[in-house]
């Protein structure tokens, strides 16, 4: 199953989520990886939930899907969002959530590993975001490929400073980006495409509506001053 769908940081972005999935479809990929924080920030936490377990994705577990689920205090959350988190809670069925705390840490098979944040330690949820350590988590690992999200922003790294373009024999790390709630700069939903037969990566930018994201989380009660502080728009 060479081609994988790789997607992260979903935050209940249904719109973002809907967009990712119509692109990522279309390039027919044999399974669906999904890096974690399919909760918290966005205001549809269920109907995310639903779209990612029909994929039969795999699935690891992210700090803001350990917060809802009670493996995480929510001291570790600022608000608006530990508010928005506690309401989740709420939103959520006993169903739900119970699948959200039995979602593993990583996940690994002979080609890949995949993790939220570091596959070394996750529960430290350690952002990820300097060549030296993604070599350093390289070096530990026997997996062609080291698949994270948690930063929100996409990356291609090899084990070896100056490999820029995927070839086989090096390791990678990559990190998709963030489905809901993008850090890099561009707005757009980000995920990518992985090849394993043919070592190829792309990374997906893709438009959604936002302001139907915003008018959701004002109909939970937030303003939409912390509406756009929990998107990240303004």
């Amino acid at each position: 199953m060479p081609k994988i769908a790789l997607f992260s940081d979903v935050h209940a972005n249904l719109c973002a989520l809907e967009a990712v999935f119509d692109k990522l479809e279309k390039e027919k990929p044999d399974i669906w990886v999904c890096l974690g924080d399919i909760v918290g920030y966005g205001p549809n936490p269920k109907e995310c939930i639903k779209l990612i377990r029909e994929k039969n994705a795999f699935c690891v577990l992210g700090n803001h899907d350990a917060g809802v689920a009670g493996l995480l205090s929510t001291k570790h959350f600022r608000n608006p969002n530990r508010r928005l988190i506690e309401q989740t809670k709420e939103i959520l069925s006993e169903e739900e959530i119970s699948w959200l705390k039995g979602l593993p840490l990583t996940i690994e098979n002979p080609d890949w590993i995949a993790a939220h944040a570091s596959p070394n330690d996750p529960e430290k949820w350690e952002y990820i975001e300097s060549a030296f350590t993604v070599r350093e988590i390289l070096s530990k690992i026997d997996q062609k490929f080291c698949l994270v999200g948690h930063t929100h922003k996409p990356v291609l790294a090899s084990e070896k400073l100056g490999v820029v373009k995927m070839t086989e024999g090096y390791k990678y790390f990559i990190n998709p980006g963030s489905v809901g709630q993008p850090r890099d700069g561009n707005y757009k939903a980000s995920c990518g495409l992985l090849d394993t037969e043919s070592y190829n990566y792309q990374n997906f930018r893709i438009e959604f509506e936002v302001e139907p994201v915003l008018t959701n989380l004002e109909n939970l009660g937030f303003s939409r001053d912390e509406a756009n502080t929990l998107m990240k728009s303004v």
